[in-house]
């Protein structure tokens, strides 16, 4: 422990109250004083965070257990003094007797505008971060904070025995540069605006406080923790229900509840799903069957497939998967696909056409289905048959009505052993519930069932009618997933020629301002196609763009989607821009909008001739004048939000939103 900086850092305290670099204003020129001791060793590669990783801390530098229950996310600077000073309180919550094996600290970096050298020390602390001397590297620079120009960058990394080839490689090429920004980005999102500031498993600290700032909150999240992972969730589980609860905390208010929530299905209810003719992989005498409702066009049944696969290798000749169709309306080639892999099945070949599909999903022409039948040797003449054919058709439908009846609603969606798990879950949320069932098969098997019977013995007693729904409590304003303070007044939203998707008349308007280099843009698109399920007719999607000035490709990415948009396209060339995101040069755009089959003569002379650069400006000019400062930006029938919000959570302002206009 630091212990000699403990009295300092008091009186420091008290004399800067809490002091920090803010954008826009000066930093102090004081010297640091940071104390020369060994850094800890580089953190072991096997951190986990909150199951969707919402801030991308896999990978950043990490020191502490990897299983800590509180995370703090320090975001820095290196040419801020008062993050320097900070540093001795962060050594001093590392080293405390009662921390031990709790507490883990995150680097992100956030080098501010007026701090000329902050931006390129960053690039260079994660360049010896490749090199396992993050930690290390971060000591050089905070204590020579006066000495961070290019030379000055490498001599520290000699000193520490870097691969220098290696090293200058990565600045001359800007390999870190996207990270630094993306991070930078990130505090925004979050509405941080000056160093150094902390997310204490998602509570706020700001500025260089006392180690007592940090004692209390930390004390509270250990305990909130422990609570969760005794009700069986996991370390990253419970650390994800904290962000999920800190993050939408609103201020201390006399509480208040929330609309009445929609009736959600039963989590624990047994569904009788039956396996029927659709196609299976696994034995049909697994102890556990997993019917998945899916379909081609959807990217998020895509991203689930290597989930399955690693189902399928953990547990072998124990589960079988089965897949049912479930094309959603706006998903225009949705059924078309489904009729195609239903003929292809015909012929014994659905597991093959049906990964064809999936890894060529951008094309769902019937030139290209059949052109991936005939990869596959089918009959053509059967197959073209078969995709016509009304049977298909009444097949498609039958499978749509079951998933009704389950309030499958939305794809991906499973039923294992008829009990629920909806979305591109990891593969641990899997486990848990395929643990559970192996349990009660296994049981049933020692007590004489065979296994030859043992899914049809299993769903004997499950619940055939309508799934069963339930009411969520409603809770007080303070815990439920809002915003993190009360939100303004609405202001009007000028859809004027935006694209769009769902009917004008929708008595709720969700108006988006991204930009498709931004990750939590990407994120936040995921979360809004889940949180929108359910909701057809009444909810109208606005999307607007908003490319930020340290996203190169941005403001050319988002002309080219207008151009999409003008031939029809623009949610499908949406989804291959935000999939691509590392790809977004003028090669790569006209790329993706090859695959979607439009007008490349139209397309290229959009771009060349700057045809929908007006609209990029007038739009981003339109944000800015209500309020929209990072991305992504969202509002919800006029009222602002900001940040990559869950999908529940986008749901609840739907919900009130909903709740207000039918008063």
């Amino acid at each position: 422990m630091r212990t000699k900086y403990t009295h300092w850092l008091a009186l420091a305290a008290l004399a800067l109250v809490v002091s920090a670099c803010r954008q826009g204003g000066d930093a102090s020129s004081e010297a640091p004083t940071t104390a020369n001791e060994p850094a800890e060793a580089e953190a072991p590669a096997g951190h986990q965070f909150d199951p969707e990783d919402r801030w991308s801390l896999a990978g950043d530098p990490v020191k502490g257990a990897e299983d800590a229950l509180v995370t703090i996310v320090e975001f820095s600077d290196f040419q801020c003094p008062f993050c320097s000073r900070v540093n001795p309180t962060i050594d001093e919550i590392m080293s405390n007797a009662d921390f031990a094996g709790k507490v883990r600290v995150v680097f992100n970096q956030m080098p501010l505008s007026f701090h000329a050298d902050a931006h390129l020390a960053g690039q260079a602390s994660l360049a010896a971060h490749a090199q396992g001397k993050f930690w290390e590297y971060h000591d050089l620079l905070f204590e020579n904070q006066r000495a961070l120009k290019r030379e000055d960058l490498e001599r520290y990394a000699e000193q520490l025995e870097l691969n220098m080839d290696e090293f200058r490689a990565a600045l001359d090429n800007e390999t870190f540069k996207a990270q630094v920004d993306e991070e930078l980005a990130l505090a925004g999102t979050l509405g941080i605006r000056g160093t150094p500031n902390f997310m204490v498993n998602g509570r706020n600290v700001r500025g260089a406080q006392p180690f007592a700032a940090f004692e209390t909150i930390i004390r509270e999240e250990i305990t909130a923790m422990e609570a969760l992972i005794a009700e069986g969730k996991s370390v990253g589980e419970a650390y994800g229900a904290r962000l999920e609860t800190n993050l939408a905390a609103a201020p201390a208010a006399a509480p208040a509840q929330q609309p009445q929530a929609r009736p959600q299905p039963d989590p624990n209810a047994e569904l009788f799903v039956p396996v029927g003719v659709s196609p299976f992989k696994g034995p049909a005498d697994a102890l556990v069957t997993i019917v998945e409702f899916s379909e081609f066009q959807c990217p998020f049944c895509n991203r689930v497939r290597p989930t399955l696969d690693q189902v399928i290798a953990e547990y072998g000749d124990d589960v079988r998967i089965v897949f049912k169709h479930n094309p959603l309306g706006f998903h225009d080639r949705a059924v078309p696909a489904a009729a195609a892999a239903i003929a292809a099945q015909n012929q014994g070949k659905f597991w093959e056409y049906h990964d064809l599909l999936f890894d060529n999903m951008s094309d769902l022409s019937d030139a290209a289905f059949i052109r991936h039948a005939e990869a596959l040797g089918l009959n053509l003449d059967q197959f073209n048959a078969d995709r016509a054919a009304e049977s298909t058709a009444t097949r498609i439908a039958e499978e749509q009505a079951l998933a009704q009846r389950l309030a499958a609603g939305g794809t991906p969606h499973f039923f294992i052993n008829g009990i629920r798990l909806r979305g591109a879950q990891p593969f641990d949320a899997f486990k848990r519930v395929i643990d559970a069932q192996l349990a009660i098969a296994r049981t049933a098997v020692e007590g004489g069932q065979s296994r030859d019977g043992i899914y049809d013995h299993l769903q004997s007693d499950a619940v055939r009618g309508p799934a069963p729904m339930i009411q969520p409590p409603a809770q007080p304003a303070a815990a439920a997933p809002a915003a993190p303070a009360a939100p303004a007044a609405p202001v009007e939203i000028n859809v004027g020629t935006s694209p769009t998707k769902g009917p004008a008349d929708a008595p709720v308007t969700l108006a988006i301002w991204t930009d498709f280099q931004c990750p939590y843009c990407s994120r936040f698109a995921n979360s809004v196609d889940e949180a929108i399920e359910g909701y057809e007719g009444r909810v109208r999607v606005v999307l607007k763009a908003f490319p930020l000035s340290f996203h190169q490709q941005a403001d050319l990415a988002a002309q080219a989607s207008l151009a999409a948009n003008a031939q029809g396209k623009f949610w499908e060339y949406h989804d291959l821009l935000f999939e691509n995101q590392r790809a977004l040069e003028r090669a790569d755009l006209d790329r993706y909008a090859e695959q979607l089959g439009l007008n490349m003569t139209e397309f290229a002379a959009a771009l060349d001739n700057g045809t929908y650069a007006a609209q990029v400006q007038a739009e981003m000019a339109e944000g800015r004048a209500i309020g929209v400062s990072g991305t992504p930006g969202w509002f919800v029938n006029g009222v602002k939000f900001g940040g990559a919000r869950s999908a529940d959570q986008i749901r609840a302002e739907i919900d009130r939103a909903l709740a207000a206009a039918a008063e």
